[in-house]
């Protein structure tokens, strides 16, 4: 059975999704303004005719980004210019000559900012929920195709259907796999509540100014659920009291029919993640070599365009058969690439360098296994075959920052041919510490021996936090440079 462990911390949320001891998935997000899903009313603040997207004021630091492939004509007056058609349909039409600069427009975010780049923004504005995906701008009532079953199909689109025709504005509604067996009411339920949140948007979207807030998405706990909570799943554990009543409420009142859920509240004074014995696992993520069994590793290569998994044999002992050794060491490879695509959430382009294999249906049978394993996470790719080189290129879909675009910036000594993990995780790393320090050593004085980068960026832009765990667990805090 699996396990969810949440940890919350004042600057970032991380969730480990754990089944025997062996870590599942892993998400990881920091407390961001323009977070994946919000809603936003933007102002035009350029157009870029050349490059076929427009830039918009959301109320970030960086400006958000338009392009033509998020560009739906959604045809409606929210309080800013009308566009200029309204058939409700994707434009192949050059984006930029459709807006004007200072007009206002609705817009969701798609992906969150990377470095320099600001938010990647839509006009098709879309909520997940635990049953439906509803969609205001297309007029299309779409059931899952994972769900195979023609009776249950049928009993799904009568529900929605008959939920549509009652509502006040035509909406679009695509029923997902989580639906099947899914009470009526329910499923009724989640609709019109989604319907009265667009309802509000278009309100609120009318009343102010832009830039403006009109909708930020549920908590990242509450999404992981909507995504992976199943009957497999037997304790959801939690390390923060808010998050945990939020979660409490939530479960109540949307999974209230799993009697099985258990939600308990850690309350140690150690990390979840270290309490539980897989942290190792989860700082492995941060490594750029992981070991796989038989004694080979994996290397992995972050480019700004794409990612590289490069197979080496290591310490791996094969048969006497050539052929037969390699295709085993490849197949043992291909488990923990996948795993550790899933777990580092890497999309775009990957590339991976297997040992080459002769025999083609070797080749084939370890695409066939890639296929499976990736298959374990709900997003999206495709496949090439693998050349005769050994090459296998992968695309994966995209739906946050890699954890190496969180957290790991260019070598300042190297002038970028290496890479570090960034200053401010560096301090991230050093408040955790010094938080469970306080949590568990009975001494007043909690003594923190610090480089002098982090120091001077801890008491510069983080002394509000050292001084509230100072406050909470009644210690005095003493940050020394350690000896050069």
């Amino acid at each position: 059975m699996k396990e969810i462990f949440i940890n919350v911390e004042d600057f970032e949320t991380s969730v480990s999704i754990v089944e025997e001891g062996k870590l599942l998935n892993f998400f990881l997000e920091k407390n961001t303004f323009a977070n994946t899903g919000n809603v936003y009313k933007g102002k035009i603040t350029k157009t870029v005719s050349n490059m076929n997207f427009v830039f918009l004021d959301i109320g970030d630091k960086k400006t958000g980004f338009l392009s033509e492939q998020e560009y739906f004509d959604i045809g409606y007056d929210y309080g800013g210019t009308v566009l200029k058609d309204s058939n409700s349909n994707k434009k192949e039409e050059v984006v930029s000559t459709n807006f004007e600069k200072g007009q206002d427009v609705i817009v969701q975010v798609v992906k969150e900012p990377y470095k320099t780049k600001g938010a990647r923004l839509t006009t098709n504005i879309t909520f997940p929920g635990t049953y439906i995906v509803f969609a205001p701008f297309i007029k299309t009532l779409g059931i899952s195709r994972r769900i195979e079953d023609e009776t249950e199909r049928l009993r799904l689109r009568d529900i929605v259907r008959k939920v549509l025709e009652n509502l006040k504005d035509a909406t679009g509604v695509i029923v997902r796999t989580q639906a099947v067996g899914a009470a009526k009411e329910e499923i009724e339920k989640e609709i019109r509540q989604f319907s009265a949140i667009w309802g509000k948007i278009k309100e609120d979207a009318k009343k102010h100014k832009a830039p403006k807030l009109l909708y930020k998405e549920q908590e990242m706990p509450i999404r992981v659920l909507r995504e992976n909570l199943d009957e497999s799943v037997k304790t959801i554990w939690v390390d923060d009291k808010n998050t945990y009543e939020n979660l409490k409420r939530h479960i109540s009142k949307i999974y209230k029919n799993k009697k099985n859920i258990q939600l308990k509240l850690f309350e140690g004074k150690e990390n979840i993640f270290t309490s539980f014995g897989f942290v190792q696992q989860v700082e492995n993520i941060y490594k750029n070599i992981v070991s796989f069994k038989k004694g080979g590793y994996i290397s992995v290569d972050v480019t700004e365009a794409l990612t590289v998994f490069d197979i080496n044999s290591g310490k791996h002992k094969g048969a006497e058969n050539v052929e037969e050794s390699i295709y085993q060491l490849n197949l043992n490879a291909a488990q923990e690439v996948a795993h550790q695509i899933i777990l580092r959430n890497i999309g775009g382009i990957i590339v991976i360098d297997f040992i080459d294999m002769k025999e083609l249906d070797n080749r084939k049978k370890l695409k066939a296994l890639m296929e499976k394993e990736l298959s374990r996470s709900k997003l999206s790719f495709k496949i090439a075959d693998i050349s005769e080189f050994g090459l296998m290129e992968i695309t994966r879909k995209r739906v946050a920052n890699r954890i190496d675009d969180l957290y790991f910036e260019d070598c300042y000594c190297c002038s970028g041919r290496g890479r570090l993990i960034t200053l401010e995780k560096q301090c991230f790393n050093k408040l955790k510490e010094i938080k469970y320090k306080c949590k568990s050593d009975p001494e007043k004085n909690i003594l923190a021996v610090l480089t002098k980068r982090i120091k001077e960026k801890l008491v510069s832009e983080y002394s509000d936090t050292l001084a509230q765990y100072e406050r909470v667990y009644r210690k005095k805090i003493v940050l020394e440079l350690e000896e050069e």
